[in-house]
């Protein structure tokens, strides 16, 4: 099954499920986080969005399964995988970690293996 395989898949299939309601009342919220790719803070998309993190925590967790940040994380490293997988051999993964709003490439490196069980190089 290629959903298991790639986790490019995995994690489309797993928010598309959750966020298929017409009426999803956090809709602001997820489309500030894309249109961010997962670089912003939580203290921002709830200023964005007028409630408080405390409300916006309560409310993710409970309509979609994760809290903010795990989803934040989630979507900055869907992108930092499609930038790795679209650029050229010759950018380091210090650029690209930089570009997807990671302090190092060394969390790069390790939400890597985490989220894929691959090292960087790899991918």
């Amino acid at each position: 099954d290629k959903t298991l395989n790639n986790p490019y898949h995995y994690f489309d299939h797993f928010f598309s499920e959750r966020l298929k309601s017409k009426n999803n009342p956090l809709q602001t919220v997820i489309n500030d986080v894309h249109s961010t790719k997962g670089q912003i803070s939580i203290y921002e998309l709830s200023k964005r969005n007028f409630t408080t993190v405390r409300n916006l925590e309560r409310n993710f967790k409970k309509l979609i399964g994760l809290s903010p940040k795990e989803y934040v994380n989630i979507i900055r490293f869907q992108h930092a995988l499609r930038t790795i997988k679209n650029s050229n051999q010759d950018r380091s993964l210090l650029d690209i970690a930089f570009e997807c709003g990671y302090y190092d490439h060394s969390h790069l490196a390790n939400d890597i293996k985490r989220n894929t069980g691959l090292s960087p190089s790899k991918l």
